[in-house]
Formats: C-alpha cells, sequence, structure tokens
C-alpha cells in the first residue's frame, strides 16, 4: 500500500461510497480484493459501523477474511456485494477481465466498484507482475462488463501513477435512502492529529526566535510587494490581512478574528481539493508572487501544498513555510500534544534539501517555530511528482534524532534581518519587475555568492 493509494480510496469514497442505497437496510457489504495489510489497508476508510467490511486474497495474511481457492471465483453470491473495492491487485492476475467479470457479477445492481491500478511504475511480482492501465482500459472493462464507467481519474504522484475506476449497473446521483460519507478512521485521525490539548507539560511549550514570524512576513511582503498572494492555512486571518495585493486564502475552516479586505477572497475548502478544482491558475489572482504555506501540520500536506504552488508558479514567486522548527521533541509529534506544534513540517526542509538541490532554501529564526523561505522554484520540474510514494515512506523514517542540531538547534537558521534575506526579496522583485526568468539553480548560486 502506498500513500497515494490510500489518498485515492478515500477520495472515492468521500465522493460516492455514501450514494450507494440502503434500501431500507442497516449494514452494507464491502468486499476488498487483494485485501492483505500490507503497509496499510481500506479498512480505515470503510470502518463506520454501517459496513460489514470483508477482505479476500489468494494466500492467508494479516487482515484477510477469506482465502480464494481460485482467483477468478469470488465466493458470494450474485447481486449480494454493495461496494467492490481493490487496489494494487489486478497487475498481479494474469487474466483480470475474468476477476473483473466476476466482480461485476457479485455487485448489487446500484452497488458501486472502485478499482485502483497503476499505470506505471517498476516491476514488482507478487508472483506475478502483468500489467499498467491507461483510462482506455477502464472503459474497455465498463464495456466488456456492461457496466458504466461513472467516474475516471490518473494520479500524476509517481511511480504508479493511479488510476482509479468508478463502475456500477446502474448508478444514480443521490438514492432514495442515501446518506452524506460518515467519518472515518482516515478522517477522525486527522482531526484528533490536530485538536489542541485540554492540559499540557509546561516543558514542552518552550518557544524560541529573534523576531515573531508576522514581524517577519509583513517585511516580507513590504521588500517583495508581491502583485498576487496565496495563502494556505488562514485560520485567524492575522497573516492573510498583510497582504496588500489580490490574495486567495484556503481554509476548510477559517476561524476570522475580523474581516479580510476588499481583493481579499476565502475558499473554505481542503487544499487538495482547492487545488484539484482551480486548474492550472488560481482564480482570483494573475500571478502567484508571494505563498505562505500554513496548511495542516503534516510532512505529506506541507509536500503536496508545495509541490501544487510550484506548478502554478513563476521562477520569480517565493514560498514561506511556517513551521519546520520544533522547539522540543513533543511539538515535532505527528499527534498533536502540544498547544505549540509544527508536527513534522520539518521534514519537508530536509527532503527538499536532499531531493531538489536546484532551490534556494533560506530558513529565518522567527518566534515561536521559524520559516523557511523558498525561492528559484521550476514550474516544469517532475522530481517531486515522481517520487512522491517513496518520499513519503522514507521520510516517515527520518526521525527527529537523525537532525538533532539542523532542526532543534536551528543551526542554518538566519536572522530575519540578515541583508542575505533583503537581498533574495529584493532580487526576486528586481527580476519580476523586468519581466526576466531565472534558470534552474541561478537563485540558489547568487544567494550563495552573497
Amino acid at each position: 500500500m502506498h500513500a497515494s493509494s490510500l489518498d485515492n480510496m478515500q477520495k472515492c469514497y468521500e465522493r460516492f461510497a455514501g450514494q450507494v442505497d440502503l434500501a431500507g437496510r442497516e449494514r452494507l457489504t464491502v468486499v476488498d480484493i487483494g485485501g492483505s495489510n500490507v503497509n496499510g489497508s481500506y479498512a480505515d476508510i470503510f470502518s463506520d459501523p454501517i459496513y460489514d467490511f470483508l477482505a479476500v486474497d489468494l494466500v492467508a495474511g494479516d487482515g484477510v477474511d477469506i482465502v480464494l481457492d481460485d482467483p477468478y471465483v469470488l465466493p458470494f453470491d450474485s447481486g449480494s456485494v454493495d461496494i467492490v473495492i481493490s487496489g494494487q491487485a489486478f497487475e498481479h492476475v494474469e487474466f483480470f477481465w475474468k476477476l473483473f467479470e466476476e466482480v461485476a457479477r457479485v455487485v448489487r445492481p446500484e452497488g458501486l466498484v472502485f478499482l485502483i491500478v497503476p499505470s506505471a511504475g517498476p516491476v514488482h511480482r507478487f508472483p506475478v507482475d502483468c500489467y499498467r492501465f491507461y483510462p482506455d482500459a477502464m472503459a474497455a472493462l465498463a464495456r466488456y462488463t456492461g457496466m458504466q464507467l461513472v467516474d475516471c481519474w490518473q494520479d500524476e504522484r509517481g511511480p504508479w501513477n493511479d488510476l482509479v475506476g468508478v463502475f456500477s449497473h446502474a448508478f444514480a446521483e443521490e438514492g432514495s435512502d442515501s446518506m452524506a460519507p460518515r467519518p472515518n478512521q482516515h478522517t477522525l485521525a486527522l482531526r484528533s492529529a490536530s485538536a489542541a490539548p485540554a492540559e499540557t507539560n509546561p516543558l514542552n511549550e518552550q518557544t524560541r526566535g529573534e523576531i515573531p514570524y508576522l514581524q517577519a512576513m509583513k517585511t516580507i511582503h513590504e521588500v517583495l510587494s508581491p502583485a498576487g498572494y496565496l495563502e494556505i492555512g488562514v485560520r485567524t486571518g492575522g497573516s492573510m490581512r498583510l497582504a496588500e495585493c489580490p490574495a486567495v486564502g484556503v481554509d476548510p475552516a477559517p476561524a476570522l478574528s475580523q474581516p479580510l479586505a476588499e481583493g481579499q477572497r476565502l475558499v473554505k475548502q481542503a487544499s487538495d481539493v482547492f487545488f484539484e478544482q482551480s486548474g492550472s491558475r488560481v482564480e482570483g489572482i494573475e500571478t502567484i508572487d508571494l505563498a505562505f504555506i500554513d496548511g495542516m501540520h503534516l510532512f505529506e500536506y506541507a509536500l503536496r501544498d508545495f509541490m501544487n504552488i510550484e506548478r502554478r508558479a513563476s521562477t520569480n514567486t517565493l514560498v514561506v513555510i511556517d513551521d519546520i522548527y520544533p522547539n522540543t521533541p513533543a511539538q515535532a509529534e505527528r499527534v498533536r500534544q502540544t498547544r505549540a506544534w509544527t508536527g513534522d513540517v520539518w521534514r519537508l526542509y530536509v527532503c527538499l534539501k536532499a531531493n531538489r538541490p536546484d532551490l534556494c532554501l533560506l530558513p529565518l529564526d522567527t518566534w515561536p517555530t521559524g520559516l523557511l523561505l523558498i525561492a528559484g522554484l521550476n514550474p516544469a520540474s517532475r522530481l517531486l511528482w515522481q517520487r512522491y510514494n517513496p518520499l513519503v515512506r522514507s521520510m516517515k523514517g527520518c526521525a527527529l534524532d537523525d537532525h538533532p542540531e539542523l532542526i532543534l538547534g536551528r543551526s542554518d537558521a538566519v536572522h530575519p534581518g540578515n541583508p542575505c534575506v533583503t537581498g533574495l526579496l529584493e532580487l526576486l522583485r528586481r527580476r519580476r519587475e523586468e519581466g526576466v526568468r531565472f534558470r534552474p539553480g541561478e537563485v540558489r548560486d547568487q544567494l550563495r555568492r552573497r
């Protein structure tokens, strides 16, 4: 199981699972084909008690409920299963069309099939690895079985570039007894991860920094003078109100302390949904000259926010990341234990240092938890997209103890008033006003010479 596959199954769940008609019943049956728990399970997504979740596989394993005698025979009555799901399995099935025909047999007429398969990636035999799939394959499966292809999308995150298909015999937008998607272990874990604790240990609440981060952000706005500003994670709106240009803020649950200024637009969405729906440009701003990422304090979320911003940016864009410096190990926990909480956003700094040497990375010693300036963006770069799943897996194994001086010691951090900071901001502004683009690595090289 890889990170993007879980994301895509959650997307299927949120978009479609609630539209399966209960038809007066209290429970729904979900069958996962190839459902052995290997680095994760879809059971966390279908965790609500309304679902009877059954994992079937060819061999016994963690989480497997039924071991198949024949890979092309599912031990269920025709039209008896409400939702059939499968991920990372069909590429290992020699005659996958025969298995899908069996899937079409067991699913109810108004039921759903969620299928996730790779469209790219290296050979990984289990025990065989036969296929990679393209969108036309989903349409072909629908025609072969007489099913309807309700939706299909291809994920850009490598190396697998998941292809997702949603199928049904008789899909209706809303059933007579349909329901909204119920919270599951995936969404509940995210909520609990960011919830502030009622009581904390004062020793874990230490903070430090030369100046408050909002003061540093104010200076950045003044010197850079952006023509367009994007903010991920608005909260009370304190940083958003610093912008004196057209601005867009994205936050699924903002808590503004006062109204935003004219020309500032608030989008109440999760950033992943916002970027998926916004296309190549952000409505409301001509160019993203400055972006501030202060959203979900988990590495993979901050990484995706940066990836999505970079592809919509220019080489003159400055991205600022908040919360790269936890002051204590407790502040860096992925499940929040402190009021001053950074989560593992610090891993983004480590990740970019190791994987994107073309970028200019300038960490600032701000209160309470540091800022990271990122310049020299390359909108054409595909490296982070192609390596996404391996990066997420490897960085989750990266411990804070591996980088005590870099992160807890802030060994690379500079004072926000350092001339190199002003020099970087002035360089970006001048090049933008001149209409001159940077070559890859040029901003980094110029900063080093300073």
